[in-house]
């Protein structure tokens, strides 16, 4: 194909496809970085008084994920959705519902923190042992019969 000896007169195009290489690899290192100014506070959130970030005027930097809004107070970085428990649920409450679960002999398997098929049967095992409505969700009546 190409002729890459130097001894045969190959040195200039072994030079050229290096330096394409090398351009295209700068290019693809291409890094653009979005920042203004501003202090966040307590809740991750800050004044952005001349809307860079096109969020409006208050907006939140959580976690090192990108600006954003908080709909409702609830940071969309900080909780998952739940199809066991039908809400929006953090982390650290679902795992506080699967370890009671676990010790209260409902299998949900280890506790991580996912509302996962397992946990969605235990829910709905405790809930008809304790003459709940069996749907899976952990409402309030679920929550007051876990005792969390």
């Amino acid at each position: 194909m190409w002729n890459l000896d130097y001894r045969k007169g190959g040195g200039i195009m072994k030079k050229r496809i290096i330096s394409i290489l090398l351009i295209l690899i700068l290019l693809g290192v291409n890094v653009t970085a979005y920042a203004h100014s501003g202090r966040t506070d307590s809740s991750g959130g800050h004044r952005d008084n001349k809307n860079a970030s096109g969020l409006g005027s208050y907006h939140y930097h959580c976690g090192g994920h990108p600006a954003h809004l908080h709909k409702n107070g609830v940071c969309p970085y900080k909780t998952t959705k739940s199809t066991a428990t039908g809400t929006s649920t953090t982390k650290s409450t679902s795992m506080t519902i699967q370890s009671k679960l676990n010790s209260l002999g409902y299998d949900c398997g280890v506790v991580d923190g996912i509302m996962g098929l397992k946990t969605k049967a235990a829910i709905k095992a405790f809930q008809k042992d304790n003459d709940l409505t069996v749907d899976g969700i952990v409402g309030p009546q679920t929550r007051k019969a876990l005792e969390i």
